[in-house]
């Protein structure tokens, strides 16, 4: 079995803004990837941004920077 770890997780309302943000996120260098919603999150899309909470600062600087639409950010043990 794998050990969990601190994910930042971002969801998004549909799944066209997820596909967005790993694009600009990926041009940026912010590490992460795109990932099935953890089931303890909900969202409009089934898809979410994951980066190591470690990244939490420049990931949510990235986003303000991007000013990418998100529905909610949450640190999850995943």
């Amino acid at each position: 079995m794998r050990n969990k770890e601190n994910r930042l997780v971002i969801t998004f309302h549909s799944t066209t803004e997820a596909m967005e943000a790993e694009k600009r996120l990926k041009e940026l260098g912010v590490p992460g990837r795109l990932i099935p919603i953890p089931r303890q999150l909900s969202a409009g899309c089934g898809l979410a941004w994951s980066a190591p909470e470690r990244e939490r600062e420049n990931v949510i600087q990235s986003v303000g920077l991007m000013q990418l639409s998100f529905e909610k950010m949450a640190v999850v043990q995943i």
